[in-house]
C-alpha cells in the first residue's frame, strides 16, 4: 500500500475560505471558496501544516517562501509561464505581452496558461496584468475573483 494519498482541507484566509489540494507531501491545488462559512472539511484530520504555516506567512509579509513541494500538471507551455510566474518579485508585476515576448507566444496563450494555474499564490499569477488594466483572475474579469487579485496585489504593495 503506497503512502501517498491525495488529500483535502480548508484554510481561512483574508480573502476567503482556500481550500488546499495535496498529493502525499505536494501541494497540487487551491481553490478560492469564498467568505462563506458553510463550506465543511471532508477530511479535518488532514495534516498540512508546512503549507498552512506558509500561507500564514504570507498574508502576514506578501512573501510566499517557496519551500513547498509543488506537483502541476500542465503542458510545457504552462509549466515554462509559471515558471516565469514565480521568478516575478512580490509587490511587482509583469504584463501578458512580457511576458509572451520572453517565449515568442501571444499574450492571449499566456492568459490562458495564467487561467489554468492549479495553485494561486504558491505560483503568483495574480502578479499578471494587462497592457492596459487588471487583465483577469482565475478566468474571471470582474467579480470577487478580481477584488481577490487587486487585495492580494495591494498587499503585497503594502508590505514593501
Amino acid at each position: 500500500m503506497s503512502s501517498e494519498q491525495a488529500c483535502s482541507a480548508l484554510l481561512d484566509s483574508p480573502v476567503g475560505l482556500l481550500r488546499v489540494h495535496t498529493y502525499g507531501d505536494c501541494l497540487t491545488g487551491i481553490e478560492f471558496l469564498g467568505h462563506s462559512k458553510s463550506v465543511h472539511d471532508q477530511n479535518p484530520d488532514v495534516s498540512i501544516e508546512a503549507i498552512r504555516v506558509s500561507l500564514s506567512e504570507y498574508f502576514d509579509s506578501g512573501i510566499i517562501k517557496n519551500n513547498i513541494k509543488k506537483m502541476l500538471q500542465g503542458t510545457e507551455f504552462q509549466r515554462k509561464v509559471w515558471g516565469i510566474l514565480e521568478s516575478i518579485p512580490p509587490g511587482q508585476t509583469r504584463t501578458y505581452g512580457e511576458i509572451a515576448h520572453l517565449l515568442g507566444s501571444s499574450p492571449r496563450a499566456v492568459g490562458n496558461a495564467c487561467r489554468k494555474n492549479p495553485v494561486p499564490i504558491f505560483v503568483p499569477c495574480h502578479r499578471v496584468v494587462a497592457a492596459h488594466g487588471a487583465g483577469g483572475f482565475m478566468g474571471k474579469t470582474s467579480g470577487s475573483p478580481m477584488a481577490i487579485k487587486r487585495w492580494l496585489l495591494e498587499h503585497e504593495q503594502n508590505c514593501r
